[in-house]
């Protein structure tokens, strides 16, 4: 058992001393780019602004992957501008995602429906529900009122004029029953 444990050892070292060996005989490539056994070619997604055929590859590819009914692809070059010429990388284009016109409008045009929704909603809302509860109060004085005029006689009136009284449930609404 013991031996065996000393051949797996002895093999993991030695593939690791290989590894090792073949690393150091490839070359280094900058960021955005992978070592594909000979030359380092740009990684996936990424191109290189210097050649006409990769700039053309680069835009078939963009509207490709992002054309849709709300987007298209457009590619985008100098995505590390910010860094001096001498440190950016050799791939340095990439595809983007843009919206189209009209989809921009849509959007637009959903946010301000939603925004004037609620600023022509939110006010009615408070004023239906001040005039709710202005109903309630008079609901309960009425209530109040009537119930002291069945105790007191009304004073030597006929009692019955209260009960047959009609309640205006829009007396307190600002548009309706103010005559």
């Amino acid at each position: 058992m013991f031996a065996y444990l000393l051949v797996a050892a002895a093999a993991a070292s030695l593939a690791a001393a290989q590894d090792a060996a073949a690393a150091g005989t490839q070359p280094v490539c900058s960021a955005n780019q992978l070592f594909n056994g000979q030359i380092c070619t740009c990684a996936p997604g990424y191109f290189s602004s210097a050649s006409d055929e990769s700039r053309s590859r680069c835009e078939d590819e963009c509207e490709e992957v992002y054309f849709s009914f709300f987007t298209w692809g457009k590619c985008v070059d100098d995505i590390f501008g910010k860094f001096p010429r001498e440190q950016q990388p050799a791939c340095n284009m990439r595809c983007g995602m843009r919206l189209r016109l009209w989809a921009s409008i849509g959007i637009f045009s959903i946010m301000a429906a939603s925004i004037a929704t609620l600023v022509f909603t939110i006010p009615m809302c408070i004023a239906t529900c001040c005039s709710c509860l202005q109903a309630k109060k008079a609901n309960k004085n009425a209530k109040r009122v009537y119930v002291e005029s069945q105790q007191t006689g009304m004073n030597g009136k006929d009692s019955s004029a209260v009960a047959t009284m009609g309640y205006n449930p829009y007396a307190y609404w600002p548009y309706y029953g103010r005559a």
